[in-house]
């Protein structure tokens, strides 16, 4: 089975790049904008809306008028990229069960650096394609790329687009995936809390590194400094940018920091189990903490990782309780978020709060699993005289599975 991946790249353009960059982040804007003002104009008139065919004829009928000579400028494959992606707004806006309502226009912000214009080109004929350090994009050249990695396979699309003042390409590849293991003999449960990013049913554990809270110093001092410029000004303007260039090193710091450990989690265990958070809700009790514990991101990352490794990837119903249960006569508790270590009521048992409520997740996953026959207890040939009880897995066959019996 195949994977499309997405994997971002740093490009150092020259001024002369960087500058064409830009002119073409701003036709993409442009043509989005015009092509949602016609389609709003479509629908006021007769309740409909231009499909992809429609508006890729409408871009060709354009390049004719003086007028929209920029489109002439602008790469053809990527103006068509444009027309596909408003079509795909255009259907998720007004599908069933969500607001009917329009995709909004792009803005950009007049200020030097600050704007966030992107477009995606794609891969026709190899017009896409690395060679000594540089790619080729159609229209503009090579540009200088750093390559932090080797490429799986060919490039099917190219989005550029500038970030906290640095240029970054995101490349699309297929990824073969690995074949789904048959024997599946590990299986952890994860715990998602506050102190600690992650908690396995294993013992083992990652505390927060909380990028937000070690920067914040350096954060009240740049904001202060900025809150005393006149806005607009040059010494305004460099206080801006020094502000967003910190913010990006945070992003960036996180998101290395989740795929280290979501791939840390995805090769060390055949079975995933993870709790299916409503991370938006988080939010907006504590949105500080939970953006800077990267709940969410977690989850997504060891979810593709676990696909390609041929490993099982599963969430618990999110009204599971899983906190304050004792792992060894499942009795439930319940205390304070403050309590990180409690002694059962039932069999008097000390254990740490969030390492009971990681095997309550990997109980609950197990059950999940095999009451929907995905996978099946089974037992090896040779620990069939093991005197040790041991639990092992494996995959069944469409569904359809029943428990043997364990291992004696």
């Amino acid at each position: 089975m195949k994977k499309t991946l997405r994997y971002n790249f740093r490009l150092k353009p020259t001024a002369e790049q960087e500058a064409k960059l830009v002119e073409f982040g701003s036709y993409s804007r442009g043509l989005w904008n015009l092509l949602l003002s016609e389609n709003m104009r479509r629908y006021r008139y007769d309740k409909t809306f231009l499909f992809y065919h429609e508006m890729a004829g409408l871009i060709r009928d354009l390049k004719k008028f003086d007028e929209f000579s920029w489109l002439k400028a602008f790469d053809s494959a990527a103006s068509q990229q444009v027309a596909r992606d408003l079509e795909v707004a255009l259907k998720n806006s007004f599908t069933k069960g969500r607001l009917q309502r329009f995709p909004r226009f792009k803005v950009t912000f007049k200020q030097k650096k600050l704007h966030d214009d992107s477009f995606r080109c794609v891969n026709n004929s190899n017009c896409i394609r690395i060679e000594k350090g540089a790619i080729s994009l159609p229209k503009i050249g090579k540009v200088p790329i750093v390559l932090h990695r080797k490429l799986a396979s060919k490039i099917k699309t190219a989005t550029v687009q500038l970030k906290h003042g640095k240029w970054y390409i995101s490349l699309t590849q297929e990824v073969e995936c690995k074949s789904a293991k048959q024997v599946l003999s590990t299986l952890v449960g994860y715990d998602i809390n506050s102190q600690h990013t992650v908690v396995g049913s294993d013992g083992r554990y990652a505390k927060n590194p909380k990028f937000l809270k070690s920067s914040s110093i350096k954060l009240k001092q740049i904001q202060v400094q900025l809150s005393r410029r006149k806005k607009g000004s040059n010494r305004w303007q460099k206080s801006k940018a020094r502000l967003n260039k910190l913010h990006g090193k945070i992003s960036r710091q996180r998101l290395a920091f989740a795929h280290l450990l979501s791939c840390s989690i995805a090769k060390t265990s055949d079975i995933i189990v993870f709790e299916d958070l409503n991370v938006k809700g988080m939010q907006q009790f504590n949105g500080q903490m939970v953006i800077d514990n990267v709940m969410g991101l977690i989850t997504s990352l060891t979810k593709y990782k676990a696909e390609l490794n041929g490993a099982v990837y599963h969430e618990i119903g999110r009204f599971v309780k899983s906190s304050g249960i004792c792992h060894e006569c499942q009795h439930e508790h319940k205390f304070d978020l403050s309590v990180r270590e409690f002694t059962c009521e039932a069999c008097t048992t000390v254990q740490c709060r969030d390492l009971a409520a990681a095997k309550s997740v990997a109980d609950t996953g197990e059950k999940d699993l095999m009451a929907s026959g995905i996978v099946v207890r089974a037992l090896p040939k040779f620990q069939q005289k093991s005197p040790s009880k041991t639990k092992v897995f494996e995959q069944s066959e469409f569904g359809v599975g029943s428990e043997k019996k364990e291992a004696a």
